[in-house]
């Protein structure tokens, strides 16, 4: 690894020598480039993630062992399946390993997206991988985020649509984001073997989590199996698409079964650790690099890296849910695709974006995102510089909380027993996109808290992405804000840009006064 500095306002280069590509789990790690992002972010040292899940056989060897650090890769587990109380947390489905695997399987074949991530094996679902109700996941969950989780994993869903986000299920995990700072993926539930209605299901419904359907083997659309919009009380999700179809994952039975590995495995449940993987690939990185990994920050980068060529389950390119251009404004009510949310997931389009670095408003560059705050009626705006492309493409994601507070039973753990609840009303913020000073888009989605807005760039001018709060409620909101625009190169810099992009180099450049 080395550092230089050139251009101007000095660009700093975090350069990185790339290893050859490894084709992993049946090719989905490639072929989101997670295995680029896993080279210039990180391969997850040092980050902690909790496996919600049906157990773990720790023992597989793509699992066991110590991690770079020399630390277990497994650092804690516990069994909540309160009718199987023997078990002490292996996988006895196998569910659970394979969603591991997905993130963190060191094998030279099979790599997962982070393969040096620890875990904490909660074991939430039965010998048939179910749940009579949600106590279990939430004592699981709350077991989690006690023995020091990072990221969670929820690769599961209720059978009914359940999907309000009032759930104490979806408040808890929105609590851990909003309190703890904790990022979640969710699998967003699969339509088909009687598993429920064609609507995510909860905990999907979460607001402040990031919720996964799944694509077709090749990635080109979502699959049919894939739950979408909307929930019950009217949200866009899934909030992305990864992989999830003919996958490869470690067997849990690998012991005593002819092979160490099984192929062919379908669901939303094996698309969500591709997000929880790129996630603990940020987070190595943030904590190096000294970048916020605050959960707003980690979502809105994730989709506003989001690959835009996907088409839905009904082979519809991807669109927002609902659009109207009156005046020459182009106005977006439900600012995700119904089936694809923003998009598939770009391992290398979301380590550009993250590694781009946080900006202060006012005059930012053309890549780039910032965590801020603001007020009932108050505007902010992020004017790029220099003017961007005709004929290419502008997207922006914006990103807040919901405020989700916890009252402890007394017995000192998060567990089921705990009460989640709204602490204020969801504050609206609109995102807009200013042409040369005159509106020209809008996102102003009046129940979601995510934004976004992806644009063709009509003319070469001068644009700027304003965050105005609609309503806001407490005082003032925190949100981040992502975006990334192709811009006209100074001459300085162009052939630095040609050089960052013929070695995946990524320019880490940071504005904040």
């Amino acid at each position: 690894m080395s550092f230089i500095t050139v251009g101007r306002g000095a660009v700093t280069l975090f350069v990185c020598a790339l290893a050859a590509p490894v084709w992993a789990l049946n090719g989905s790690v490639p072929g989101i480039q997670g295995d680029i992002s896993r080279t210039l972010l990180g391969d997850g040292t040092g980050v902690v993630i909790g496996i919600v899940d049906s157990g773990v056989d720790d023992t597989h060897p793509a699992l066991a062992g110590l991690d770079s650090l020399g630390n277990a890769r497994m650092v804690a587990e516990a069994n909540f399946v309160t009718t199987e109380p023997a078990n002490t947390g292996d996988d006895v489905f196998g569910h659970g390993t394979w969603v591991t695997s997905t993130v963190l399987s060191r094998d030279a074949t099979y790599t997962g997206m982070a393969p040096d991530t620890r875990f904490i094996n909660a074991r939430v679902l039965n010998i048939s991988n179910g749940f009579p109700n949600d106590t279990p996941v939430r004592n699981g969950i709350g077991y989690a985020i006690d023995q020091g989780a990072d990221i969670l994993n929820l690769s599961l869903n209720f059978f009914s649509p359940n999907s309000s986000g009032f759930s104490q299920l979806d408040l808890m995990v929105d609590w851990a984001a909003y309190d703890r700072g904790i990022s979640t993926a969710i699998s967003s539930g699969n339509i088909s073997g009687g598993n429920g209605s064609p609507a995510v299901r909860g905990p999907g419904s979460a607001f402040n989590g990031i919720t996964v359907g799944r694509t077709i083997a090749d990635l080109s659309k979502v699959s049919i199996d894939s739950a979408g919009a909307f929930t019950a009380d009217g949200r866009m999700k899934p909030d992305v698409v990864a992989p999830g179809t003919l996958l490869t994952l470690a067997n849990d039975d690998w012991e005593g079964a002819a092979a160490d590995w099984d192929g062919g495995l379908n669901g939303t449940s094996f698309a969500a650790p591709h997000v929880a993987g790129l996630m603990a690939q940020m987070l190595e990185a943030g904590t190096t690099l000294g970048f916020s990994t605050d959960p707003l920050v980690v979502k809105a980068t994730i989709l506003n890296s989001a690959n835009k060529n996907v088409l839905d389950r009904d082979f519809n390119p991807w669109e927002p849910g609902n659009v109207a251009t009156i005046a020459g404004v182009r106005t977006v009510s439900q600012p995700l695709d119904t089936h694809s949310g923003a998009g598939l997931i770009n391992g290398l389009a979301t380590a550009q974006q993250y590694l781009a670095g946080e900006m202060a408003p006012g005059f930012v560059d053309s890549i780039g995102w910032d965590l801020h705050s603001i007020t009932a009626g108050e505007f902010v705006d992020y004017v790029i510089d220099p003017n961007l492309v005709t004929g290419s493409t502008l997207s922006a994601t914006l990103a807040w909380y919901r405020h989700v507070g916890r009252v402890d039973n007394g017995n000192g753990l998060i567990d089921a027993l705990d009460s989640f609840s709204l602490q204020q009303s969801l504050s609206d913020l609109n995102l807009q996109v200013l042409r040369n000073g005159n509106l020209v888009a809008e996102s102003i989605s009046g129940v979601d808290n995510v934004e976004h807005l992806f644009l063709d760039i009509e003319q070469s001018s001068r644009y700027t992405l304003r965050v105005f709060g609609s309503s806001v409620f407490g005082g003032s909101e925190r949100f981040a804000l992502a975006w990334h625009g192709v811009a006209v190169p100074e001459p300085a810099t162009f052939s630095l840009f040609a050089a960052v992009v013929g070695l995946s180099v990524l320019c880490n450049r940071r504005r904040r006064a």
